[in-house]
């Protein structure tokens, strides 16, 4: 695995958060995948165009043309290497910009033809020209992208993919003319278009066309400060960080903008009451003091575990995509390791009673709970979603029932009768038909339940904000502190499972 952040491979966003998720006087709470405003604008301008010919061949027709037409004499009159003269003089054959052929002496002799005196006329002489190119302009940054305007994202592709769209700043406004024309349009050009129109220089801005609103995906982590609430907002772009958007955001102080502090505070107080409702003493209690004391102690060792889980998943692809015995089974022994560090990391985890979980603890605790429940397991959960509860982890949750695991999934807070909305009618019904065809899988609607839960055997269970069967981000969700207890105390946990258990009919 390549463990360079700037890696070009993609990182899923959980991949993200817990990799860039460490970051000193801060924690962590929150990430989610996010639409940035970008306007594509068709533009029109006076610009200098380069010269078709490469400055070194415009060198070489020049000298020929003054009568250094043998391969020795171009080349000593340029200081050039034999070797190098005789390949571009080869181009410049094939171009049929020159010919090469016996001389009065007989000897080999280079003039210019036709086509070649031509091309060095126009080399010679450069004159402005109005030319047309579309530039891509950052809605937040308010700088031209390199990004070509074909990679962007529509509106509905925003509302598809489930992206919480962030606003342009400022005031939410396409760039005007005059914001343009003070842009160095040039530089702009560096990497885009001048590649196609051979744009050396942008003289002047002539007129702009209808601006068009697009999108870039990206990830957006929100930290909180250890002591005290300010909140600090970091964007990746295709799995890199980005510095100068991180500026600009700040600049324009869209923390405040987007309300993420008043969103943050409003989720911790909610999470607190559902907990308290359910454990009053947790919240308030000595070990949960002391969890909060130990999370930035805890954090090298959430991120280790994480490394080397991802590490072991691009191992485990590696065997399975390679066809050499010799190579699987190096990789398995390299596995073996893996596995064993991460033990060793879990346990001094798993040593402590009472831990805060880390934001991108959550869906990866989840889907390892489906994988390694051997007795029983226990998920209660406001809602579920279509999108959350996909054919894949569908599929999980019936391998989990099939090894006779006991599988209690308790849901609903209520009737949700907003048009349009994800209700999971499909996972629903395919869990509905699952339980009926196995006694061990426990499915009931609630009708009332607030809290979200996640119990495995006798080993842990969490209590918390996240929505086990519901949340995967959402272009409608609020900013928000994913605040959850990891209780790894066999007598809480039993207690916590016996007070659910009796909540689903016999």
């Amino acid at each position: 695995m390549n463990e360079n952040p700037d890696s070009t491979r993609y990182l899923e966003p959980n991949d993200i958060a817990r990799r860039f998720g460490a970051k000193p006087g801060f924690q962590l709470i929150d990430f989610t995948q996010v639409a940035l405003p970008v306007f594509v604008v068709p533009i029109d301008a006076i610009v200098i165009a380069s010269k078709p010919l490469q400055l070194v061949d415009e060198f070489l027709l020049r000298s020929i043309a003054e009568g250094l037409n043998t391969l020795e004499a171009v080349a000593g009159f340029l200081g050039l290497e034999n070797v190098f003269v005789k390949k571009r003089l080869g181009e410049l054959i094939g171009q049929d910009l020159l010919a090469y052929g016996p001389g009065e002496d007989g000897s080999p002799k280079a003039a210019l033809t036709t086509k070649g005196t031509d091309a060095l006329k126009k080399a010679l002489v450069v004159q402005p020209k109005r030319e047309s190119f579309t530039l891509a302009i950052d809605g937040i940054t308010r700088q031209a992208l390199t990004t070509r305007p074909g990679r962007m994202l529509a509106v509905r592709d925003v509302r598809a993919f489930g992206l919480l769209e962030i606003r342009a700043f400022p005031e939410d406004k396409a760039p005007e003319f005059s914001e343009i024309s003070q842009m160095d349009l040039t530089a702009a050009l560096a990497n885009g278009p001048k590649k196609d129109k051979n744009i050396q220089r942008v003289m002047s801005l002539v007129h702009t066309g209808r601006r068009l609103r697009r999108y870039r995906e990206a990830t957006m982590l929100i930290f909180r400060a250890e002591r005290g609430r300010q909140i600090h907002v970091e964007f990746f772009i295709d799995g890199r960080p980005s510095p100068t958007l991180n500026d600009a955001f700040s600049r324009h102080d869209g923390v405040k903008a987007l309300h993420i502090p008043e969103q943050v505070e409003a989720s911790i107080t909610r999470t607190e009451h559902e907990i308290k409702s359910v454990l009053p003493g947790l919240v308030d209690g000595k070990e949960s003091k002391q969890a909060v004391t130990l999370r930035p102690k805890l954090q090298p060792f959430v991120n280790r575990v994480g490394l080397l889980e991802s590490k072991i998943e691009e191992k485990e692809i590696s065997i399975d995509e390679s066809g050499s015995r010799v190579e699987i089974e190096s990789l398995k022994v390299e596995v073996a390791k893996l596995q064993a560090d991460k033990l060793k990391a879990e346990n001094e985890l798993n040593s402590v009673e009472i831990r805060l979980l880390e934001v991108h603890e959550h869906r990866p605790l989840f889907l390892r709970s489906l994988r390694e429940a051997r007795r029983r397991l226990l998920i209660i959960s406001p809602w579920i979603r279509d999108y959350v509860l996909n054919p894949g982890r569908l599929d999980s949750i019936k391998k989990t029932v099939e090894r006779g695991v006991d599988v209690f999934i308790g849901y609903g807070i209520g009737e949700d009768n907003k048009p349009g909305r994800d209700k999971g009618l499909n996972a629903i019904k395919y869990l509905e038909h699952l339980a009926t065809k196995h006694t061990n899988l426990h499915f009931h609607e609630f009708g009332d339940t607030h809290v979200k839960i996640l119990l495995m055997d006798d080993t842990y269970a969490v209590m918390g904000s996240f929505n086990w069967l519901s949340f995967e981000g959402s272009s409608n969700r609020d900013f928000r502190e994913e605040l959850s207890w990891r209780i790894n105390k066999k007598e809480e946990i039993e207690e916590l499972f016996q007070r659910f258990f009796r909540k689903f009919p016999e």
